[in-house]
């Protein structure tokens, strides 16, 4: 059988099918990893010998699953005279629809190999060629390709602080940069912090004053209502990779219903598998192409044939839709509807119009634009893969106007909005919280923000002048021009951030400018590979714990599991140890212990009572405070503390009809004027005055071709510039393929890369369609030549039936790996193969970047699970 052209229907898997084990997409998972590693344990029997029970006298407990996948979900180990024997997931109670186990998936596993891998960082290090004082000192040119050695925690802090002091009073705050806020780094020195649009793409600009909640994010429906649905649309959505846990069981109980499935993607992913969705292949970075042609057939069907459109619902909850419908502030005279049918540039976005950008068939269009018709009760889910693409700055509006056009919000089976990480099919307000801790608040001295990529070409310039118009995650305000100066220190605490931002060529030679790269790290990742001085940091398992919510039933309490390894210590320690070193109170930033504040997490949980309120969680006795060393007060919960913390945290149950179930924009249907949404209007804003305002004042390139209302615009990179003169049908140009970077089940972002397990469970491959590999005589497995305009890299082939021709995918996050002399980077890396282009308001554009494909003609690739590990040794 051919890489995942599985042929396989996943009606009649059971959720035990599905879930339990290695949580493989059936067949699809067994293709990607046919050409990787067989595992590599072997049990044999001793004759004569009886097994020893590795369990008896271990203990359980709930362990972290930490990392940004989107499942959130329950790993539990056993220990045994400090190790780890044995590893579960929740089984705190039986399994059913209605009350479903916090299952894990391979990832939680793997966990073991996060805590005591081979590869784990033990000890401080630091570069051998790299001595403090800048200049000739810092030989920055070696930095990925210079020796370690182990030095002591003194004088790693030493170093680090001597350096930091140095920077900061040669250059000022802004002589420092670091993608994290830090509260350490803002009583140390301060610094100029990099901005990204990450995984929200363009809803990070302005989701608010287009009506929508904060990144689009709680106002689809309870899963409950699921199988209410006709149709369930998922738009550039795969939660079985990207939020492998409950998400998909919840949609499978929607299937079973006979709910049918829709998905919109370049890739029949495995969520579409799993579900036996319907396949709308589009282009990626093509979607506003074939949003305007679906509501073109939605007119042209109401108008020939009727009850598609919802008048009503646009007349009452919308503005901007038609020119009797404009918003106040308005400052154009003009509309989508009119845009559409062509009144404004004489081409009506018909089906036909659509198809040669973004590749699907007029029929399809016209089928999709009938599920989206008002008389079935439709679903429209998205993810956030189509608005990281360049030039897709409007499609939030358009999203949202369809949604509105079908009359979908506000109606049990009927939703529009986001269906992201461990609340994807499953949003209402939260049944039961986690707590928090305050701690003191620390201010940044510099509150410059520069664009991640840009920041990059700032270091290698020297300085110079930028538009600083962001310095958190979506959070935009009016444009500050801003001169800086050279960048000479580099910061990296909890991030990824040079392994994860695009443009990372430049990157790397931008760590390689500096005179100092101080990384917190528990592997030799990619930002310790290039810097100066490594600090081991602990792992979850190696904490006290802590109390962290996962979806809104559940929260979950994960333990200790181990002391820390080797001479790691915690954030908490490391900051201490440094604002000591910088001659600063570290109570200024950690005014309580760790135990302290896993106690506050505790203590502060809420549960939804009987009568509508949040109320405490856990009782707490004076044992329980006495016993953990705090301070603290008894209180009466729901469950007692000591089995809130054997558990592993606290799940609400629920039934159909408990009360708790929720409708997105419920209230704001039933009477607008009373809930009104947060834009000027009050309304959903198709067309958004003061949205298109704050993009425009930003003067970023190609911002001319944009409207306050969604039109088609030509991105600075995308499907146009496969073509050698920009011109879609002409003459394929020396980049003719379309990449994008999908979520991946091996990693969660670039976590798990180093993972040997998973990388024997889960090849390293390059997505490409049959027809495509024909055509350049490539066969599955084979070593293929990634080359893009911003860099080279190579991956193992995988051939696919289910891939859109013209498309490939380069699966997100594997470790840069560059070959010094080609060039080459041999991971393949997807931001290594994107460059720094920008438009619209500063998108970026992970998934319509351009690039060329062949079959390697050097020494082809081993199987990554055969590489070596990045292994320091003392």
């Amino acid at each position: 059988m051919d890489a995942l052209d599985t042929g396989v229907s996943t009606r009649g898997f059971s959720r035990r099918q599905f879930m339990k084990g290695s949580l493989a997409v059936a067949a699809s998972a067994a293709a990607l990893s046919a050409f990787g590693c067989a595992p590599q344990a072997e049990v044999k029997e001793t004759e004569g010998v009886s097994a020893a029970n590795p369990e008896e006298g271990g203990t359980w407990i709930p362990a972290a699953c930490w990392h940004n996948c989107g499942g959130r979900c329950v790993n539990k180990v056993m220990v045994k005279d400090g190790a780890v024997v044995r590893q579960k997931t929740d089984d705190s109670h039986e399994d059913s629809p209605e009350f479903p186990q916090q299952r894990g998936c391979v990832r939680g596993k793997a966990q073991q190999q996060q805590c005591f891998g081979a590869d784990r960082l033990l000890h401080p290090l630091k570069r051998k060629g790299w001595q403090p004082g800048g200049g000739e000192n810092a030989n920055g040119a070696m930095r990925g390709k210079d020796e370690w050695e182990v030095i002591s925690w003194e004088e790693a802090i030493d170093l680090a602080c001597q350096e930091i002091k140095r920077i900061k009073d040669e250059y000022g705050p802004t002589g420092f940069y670091s993608k994290s806020s830090d509260a350490c780094i803002n009583l140390m020195c301060g610094c100029v912090r990099g901005w990204d649009t990450t995984s929200h793409g363009t809803y990070t600009l302005g989701s608010d004053m287009i009506g929508l909640p904060s990144l689009d994010c709680g106002k689809a429906n309870d899963r409950f209502d699921l199988p209410n649905a006709d149709y369930i649309v998922l738009y550039s959505s795969n939660p079985t990779w990207s939020a492998a846990g409950t998400p998909t069981y919840y949609f499978i109980q929607a299937k079973e219903a006979g709910t049918k499935f829709v998905t919109v993607d370049p890739l029949y992913n495995a969520s579409a598998q799993m579900l036996d969705a319907d396949w709308y292949p589009v282009r990626n970075g093509t979607d506003m192409a074939f949003m305007l042609a679906v509501a073109y057939e939605m007119l042209r069907l109401d108008e020939e044939e009727g009850d598609i459109i919802d008048w009503e619902f646009l007349d009452k909850y919308t503005v901007g839709f038609d020119a009797d419908h404009m918003p106040a502030d308005a400052k154009l005279d003009e509309n989508l509807k009119d845009y559409i049918l062509g009144t404004y540039d004489g081409t009506p976005k018909t089906p036909e119009w659509a198809q040669p950008i973004c590749g699907i068939e007029p029929e399809k269009v016209t089928e999709f634009a009938r599920i989206l018709g008002k008389n079935n009760k439709t679903m429209f889910l998205h993810n956030y893969g189509m608005v990281r693409c360049n030039g897709s700055e409007m499609i939030p509006q358009m999203f949202m106007a369809l949604g509105a056009m079908g009359g979908h919000m506000g109606k049990s089976g009927h939703a529009c909005g986001g269906n992201y990480h461990a609340d994807a099919g499953n949003y209402g307000p939260s049944l039961v919280k986690a707590g928090s801790s305050k701690l003191p608040k620390t201010q940044n001295p510099v509150s410059t923000g520069v664009r991640q990529p840009q920041l990059y070409d700032l270091i290698l310039a020297g300085g110079g002048d930028v538009v600083d118009v962001s310095n958190s995650y979506a959070s935009f305000h009016e444009p500050i021009p801003t001169t800086l100066g050279p960048i000479k220190g580099i910061f990296h605490v909890k991030d990824a951030t040079l392994q994860t931002s695009l443009h990372q060529k430049a990157g790397i030679e931008a760590h390689r400018a500096v005179d100092f790269v101080l990384t917190r790290a528990q592997f030799m990742t990619t930002n310790a590979l290039y810097s100066d001085i490594v600090l081991p940091v602990t792992t979850e398992w190696e904490r006290v714990g802590s109390v962290t919510g996962c979806n809104r039933e559940f929260v979950y309490c994960y333990s200790k599991v181990t002391e820390p390894l080797g001479e790691a210590k915690t954030d908490q320690e490391i900051s201490t140890l440094l604002l000591e070193g910088m001659g600063i109170d570290p109570t200024l930033a950690f005014d309580k212990s760790e135990e302290q504040q896993f106690f506050d997490q505790i203590a502060g949980s809420q549960v939804m009572g009987d009568d509508g309120e949040m109320k405490p969680l856990v009782t707490i006795t004076d044992e329980d405070i006495k016993k953990m060393g705090v301070e603290g007060s008894p209180q009466e919960g729901v469950i007692a503390m000591a089995d809130f913390v054997a558990n592993g945290g606290y799940q609400f149950q629920r039934t159909p009809d408990d009360g708790h179930g929720f409708i997105g924009y419920e209230d704001f249907v039933a009477d607008p004027e009373a809930n009104p949404l947060p834009s000027a209007s009050g309304k959903l804003e198709i067309y958004c005055q003061a949205r298109y305002d704050l993009m425009a004042s930003y003067e970023y390139p190609g911002i001319e071709q944009y409207k306050p209302y969604p039109t088609y615009v030509v991105p600075c990179v995308g499907y146009e510039s496969t073509f050698k003169d920009g011109a879609i049908g002409g003459e394929k140009g020396e980049y003719p393929f379309l990449m994008y970077n999908p979520h991946y089940l091996r990693r969660s972002h670039t976590v798990f890369d180093n993972c040997p397990w998973m990388r024997e469970a889960w090849s390293n491959p390059v997505f490409i369609s049959r027809q495509d590999a024909q055509e350049k005589g490539i066969e599955d497995g084979d070593t293929v030549l990634i080359s893009a305009p911003a860099g080279k890299g190579l991956r193992k082939a995988a051939v696919l039936d289910i891939l859109l021709p013209g498309v490939v995918g380069v699966p997100h996050g594997a470790w840069v790996d560059v070959d010094e002399e080609t060039g080459i980077d041999r991971a393949g890396s997807d931001n290594y193969l994107i460059g720094a282009e920008f438009g619209g308001f500063g998108v970026s554009g992970y998934n319509n970047q351009i690039c060329n494909i062949e079959k390697y003609d050097g020494e082809a690739l081993e199987p990554d699970c055969e590489w070596p590990q990045r292994i320091v040794s003392a």
